[in-house]
């Protein structure tokens, strides 16, 4: 009787973790899709909208930060990134929009998470 209960407890966990992991690939593969339809130029004007309607641009750093979107989007279009490169690609992203900003509106940025994770992940 003790190992049928463990049996069937053992089946119900197994069978919550992969209903679990199913709903998070779909969720990753409805994402992806949204940001799939977007070519890397529009995307990367999506991203210059965003980040421009939350700190004021100089003009001698608008062409840096469309090539360095655009970049990003060509980059993550390849599918077969490991979690290495993509986590290089982030901390590239990240530094370099950093340095195109400065560290006021770079603090700016980060504190809105969504605009962040849009720009950097």
């Amino acid at each position: 009787m003790k190992n049928i209960f463990v049996a069937l407890a053992f089946f119900a966990v197994i069978g919550v973790n992969a209903q679990t992991k199913e709903k998070n690939a779909k969720a990753a593969l409805q994402t992806e899709t949204v940001t799939q339809n977007l070519s890397p130029d529009a995307a990367a004007e999506r991203d210059m909208k965003a980040l421009g309607a939350v700190i004021t641009i100089d003009e001698s750093v608008k062409a840096d930060l469309n090539k360095l979107f655009v970049t990003k989007y060509r980059a993550l279009e390849d599918t077969s990134l490991s979690n290495e490169r993509l986590a290089a690609l982030n901390a590239y992203v990240e530094s370099s929009l950093l340095n195109f900003i400065g560290e006021s509106n770079f603090a700016k940025v980060k504190s809105n998470s969504k605009l962040f994770k849009q720009l950097v992940k």
